[in-house]
């Protein structure tokens, strides 16, 4: 039987890539999205054509008991899961006094309680199969974004996450997490921001697609690492 994957936000961007690239590395992908039908179908027939298997799974995670109802079905439809992979997470760019309570809950709710409550839901079934919890975090978390707060914040917690669940869930499931720099800028921010970032890494370039999809699934295999939050950024956490 093939190995299992469950992507959360796989419908759309760093998602859906994750998804494939966990195809490509020989799971069947249980790809969740939330409010767009199509954008999953398209994903799914995208791994369909790598040679894998893979079925939508629609689940709002800002509500109670969505986590574990999510991985509930998964379970129900393969039968096993052997790596959640949680890259969901709205993105909210506000300056300080216009952040609500409902943006700043929404965060949270998609980001680090979801992780938690996901990773929690699927350690059985991940300590049966000798699987791994990779969480998406950013560079954001160790940085001064005044106009990212929430996300920021957010991203702080789960990396948090990462080395508390990797103590509480060890030695039968690793869990690691994934800081991304420029990788997919959001499509609200303007090109020349994007530039002007790019410019400030060590390595003077974004970061490739291929290249954190490849560090997040040496990180989901290695069977030595847990506890680590990897920055993918072209060095933009150093300086």
């Amino acid at each position: 039987m093939r190995p299992v994957a469950l992507v959360t936000g796989a419908s759309r961007r760093l998602g859906r890539a994750l998804a494939e690239g966990a195809a490509r590395a020989g799971h069947d992908v249980a790809v969740h999205f939330r409010s767009d039908p199509a954008a999953a179908s398209r994903t799914v027939d995208a791994i369909g054509r790598l040679g894998a298997e893979a079925e939508p799974f629609q689940a709002d995670l800002r509500e109670a008991g969505a986590p574990q109802r999510l991985v509930e079905s998964v379970l129900a439809r393969f039968g096993r899961l052997d790596l959640l992979l949680h890259s969901a997470s709205p993105w909210l760019e506000r300056p300080v006094d216009e952040v609500t309570e409902e943006g700043w809950n929404d965060v949270f709710a998609v980001g680090p309680r979801a992780g938690f409550f996901l990773a929690r839901a699927a350690a059985p079934a991940l300590a049966a199969s000798g699987g791994a919890v990779l969480l998406v975090s950013d560079v954001a978390a160790t940085k001064a974004w005044p106009r990212h707060l929430p996300h920021a914040v957010s991203k702080a917690a789960v990396d948090a996450l990462v080395r508390n669940l990797a103590v509480a869930l060890g030695p039968s499931v690793r869990v690691n997490g994934i800081a991304p720099g420029i990788v997919l800028p959001p499509e609200e921010l303007p090109p020349e921001e994007v530039a002007r970032l790019v410019t400030r890494t060590p390595l003077g370039r974004a970061v490739s697609v291929p290249d954190l999809v490849s560090a997040a699934l040496l990180l989901a295999s290695n069977r030595s690492i847990t506890g680590q939050v990897l920055a993918v950024d072209a060095g933009r956490s150093v300086v």
